[in-house]
């Protein structure tokens, strides 16, 4: 296997480039909490430290980061005067900076842009490329929100985030519970043929959990998936697994 999920800690392993994925960290999330009278302290520094430690233990070279490192996207322009949206942006920009900045003293750091993240820029130790992905070793990294490019498509691995993906089960009084998942899934051959011609059509596709625990979630075996993928993946037959690693089944036998 190319690349496996590090179970319990939502991030992928990828050793034959000693690497390490996550994906959607949503540094500034905090501020839409607080919008609604929710106030939860910052999580940039817990989340650095994680990674840090699955750096260290995995002996990473290179951390791939796939989209939405920041969380806030612009509003309208009316917005943009009020003085608690400006200082949010402020402690954003400054969280985000200390993140990449920690991180790039340990590792290279590979960023595909996410739909949250505009304005971020290459510099020092710290790359960052087009949402439509891009393909090392056979693997192919996007962030979802966006259609990959050929190139990327023609590996023999996908892995994306964008979904939040997450499993609605019942416990024993009948409610719904959601549970944060990984998916696994192949693509259906007709669409991807119309949509890339020659793609593989054996591609495995690897949909990651965010890594930030504060994210929201997508209900797979209720919702399905999101973004233009959506109309290639097989997600009926696609399999989910819990952060523990436990095999859920095909997500269409998981249906409420």
């Amino acid at each position: 296997m190319l690349a496996f999920p590090l179970f319990k800690k939502r991030a992928l392993s990828i050793p034959s480039i000693k690497a390490i994925a996550i994906a959607d960290v949503h540094i500034g999330i905090e501020y839409d909490f607080s919008s609604t009278g929710a106030n939860i302290p910052s999580q940039t520094e817990a989340m650095l430290k994680r990674c840090i430690n699955i750096c260290r233990e995995k002996d990473a070279e290179k951390l791939i980061i796939l989209g939405d490192v920041k969380h806030t996207i612009v509003p309208a322009s009316s917005l943009k005067e009020d003085r608690e949206y400006r200082d949010a942006i402020k402690r954003e920009r400054e969280e985000v900076k200390f993140f990449l900045d920690n991180l790039s003293e340990i590792a290279e750091i590979l960023v595909v842009k996410g739909n949250h993240d505009g304005g971020l820029k290459s510099r020092k130790n710290l790359k960052v490329y087009p949402s439509h992905g891009i393909l090392i070793d056979n693997i192919g990294f996007i962030h979802g929100h966006a259609w990959p490019s050929e190139d990327v498509m023609r590996g023999n691995t996908l892995v994306m985030g964008h979904v939040h993906p997450i499993v609605r089960l019942k416990d024993s009084f009948g409610y719904a519970v959601p549970k944060p998942c990984w998916v696994r899934a192949h693509l259906k051959e007709k669409a991807l043929i119309e949509k890339y011609g020659n793609a593989n059509a054996d591609m495995e596709i690897i949909i990651m959990p965010s890594f930030n625990p504060l994210c929201g979630g997508m209900a797979v075996n209720t919702e399905g998936i999101m973004g233009p993928m959506k109309k290639l993946v097989d997600i009926e037959n696609a399999n989910a697994y819990l952060l523990d690693g436990t095999n859920l089944g095909h997500i269409g036998s998981l249906k409420l």
